[in-house]
């Protein structure tokens, strides 16, 4: 029988429908179909610390596995993260090992698209500006010239992938051009992306861009991808949104750009540095929105990571492909 252990703190609960507050182990339970209940020993814990007695003898892990939970960990071979990001949770035993590691990726979506138009909304119509404004009582006069529109302009994505996808995809319903960047340029093209480079291809797409959207993962290989050189590039209109990673953008070369106007503003979800100290000097620019690191936030994300897990346990019993499958060799 395959053992199976899920660390899924007390904390975690959901508000599903009309049934009010419960911990996700008992929706996990509830909802684990009754065809892989004979096949598989499922032990849930609350904590760290209990899941150090458990993992011993699992084969399944679903939770955010530690250095120490993986040299206890003698008969593990497969990994379901909670999350979608991986910087947070791969080390270089992980790395080494021959583990599979899943995570959650395309679960958020939705949600981290709405946000970066939010954020793109935002700095276009002077929103934070009105907003200053009402705490100030003062009906401005005469700003019309300076709210910008949406139609017409071009879009870039970085990292065109389930969230920059869905952030592309949106882009024509605002009558933007989209065009964008991702690691695999030989896969099929989106019928809403109007152009698509490899990695090679961020230069074009900066120079290119009204808005630029960086959705992208950290690995070894994007960190600090934006910097001097390449803020530079961006049009003094532009505004940049990052609800990727912090570590993509080099935010001292970000805040010297915005301070000579090098680009228009930004709208920033994540930051190199979190939380972003309060004596930072971003705090103090009224071209940018800050936001704590909360696009993906909400109540379904947490029952939608359960459903990921269930339909890759499915998939792991009956011998097929894992989805969201980690590829480690970018870390290496």
């Amino acid at each position: 029988m395959l053992k199976v252990l899920a660390n899924l703190p007390d904390t975690e609960a959901i508000a599903p429908g009309e049934s009010g507050s419960r911990p996700i182990a008992d929706y996990l339970r509830e909802m684990l179909p009754s065809g892989l209940r004979d096949r598989i020993d499922l032990a849930i814990v609350g904590s760290e610390e209990e899941a150090r007695g458990e993992i011993g003898e699992a084969e399944v892990y679903f939770g955010s596995l530690t250095p120490a939970l993986l040299r206890r960990a003698s008969k593990l071979r497969w990994v379901q993260h909670t999350g979608a990001s991986q910087e947070r949770h791969l080390f270089p035993e992980l790395i080494a090992s021959d583990v599979i590691l899943t995570n959650v990726a395309g679960i958020y979506s939705e949600a981290i698209a709405d946000h970066a138009y939010a954020l793109i909304l935002a700095l276009t119509r002077q929103i934070p500006r009105f907003t200053r404004n009402q705490a100030r009582h003062y009906w401005e006069p005469g700003i019309g010239p300076k709210v910008g529109m949406l139609s017409g302009k071009t879009l870039g994505v970085i990292g065109l992938g389930s969230i920059g996808g869905e952030v592309a995809r949106r882009g024509p319903a605002f009558g933007m051009r989209v065009v964008a960047t991702r690691a695999h340029p030989e896969r099929a093209k989106p019928d809403y992306v109007d152009q698509v480079w490899g990695p090679d291809g961020l230069d074009h797409l900066l120079t290119e861009s009204d808005v630029v959207v960086i959705c992208t993962p950290e690995t070894p290989r994007t960190r600090q991808m934006i910097g001097a050189r390449e803020l530079a590039l961006l049009k003094p209109t532009a505004y940049l949104i990052n609800v990727g990673r912090g570590a993509i953008v080099s935010l001292d070369a970000l805040v010297d750009a915005l301070r000579r106007g090098v680009l228009a503003g930004a709208g920033l979800d994540v930051f190199e540095v979190e939380p972003l100290p309060p004596e930072h000097d971003l705090w103090e620019l009224d071209n940018v929105v800050i936001t704590p690191h909360m696009a993906s936030e909400g109540e379904i994300y947490k029952v939608r990571r359960v459903e990921v897990f269930l339909d890759n346990l499915s998939r792991y019993l009956e011998g097929r492909p894992l989805v969201n499958v980690v590829d480690k060799a970018d870390w290496h």
